[in-house]
């Protein structure tokens, strides 16, 4: 984990991220100031805290998926909505797995059902896009 003054340094660099994102309408600079400011704030915490990685990597992984929910509400692109929800979705299958709720047989099942869910979804787009 970063210090705590490296993660300060990250919020001073995402907050003129976000503001140079909402003042020219950039969605990656979005994007990229809400994904190290989220990262930056949970790093302190994590300090404070005295988490180790092994308590906290869930976290991490959802806040991929936050910064690309805050991109979708702000410029309703869709594509970010689905990198939110595939990112939650593997939050809450390896949640599930760490907490004891399945076994890693059934994690593994549960993650080949996901794939293949994927997979069908994103073939069935491409034959939809090749048609047109």
């Amino acid at each position: 984990m970063l210090s705590i003054w490296s993660s300060l340094l990250l919020v001073f660099i995402s907050i003129l991220l976000l503001v140079k994102a909402l003042w020219f309408r950039y969605d990656s600079k979005l994007w990229l100031g809400t994904f190290l400011l989220l990262i930056s704030c949970f790093n302190i915490l994590c300090f404070m805290l005295h988490l180790k990685f092994q308590d906290a990597y869930l976290v991490y992984i959802l806040i991929f998926g936050l910064s690309s929910l805050q991109v979708f509400v702000v410029f309703r692109q869709k594509i970010h909505l689905k990198v939110f929800v595939f990112s939650a979705t593997q939050v809450l299958l390896l949640g599930i797995l760490k907490f004891g709720y399945v076994s890693r047989f059934e994690f593994w099942y549960l993650q080949i059902l996901f794939l293949i869910y994927i997979i069908s979804k994103l073939s069935h787009r491409l034959i939809k896009n090749f048609r047109s």
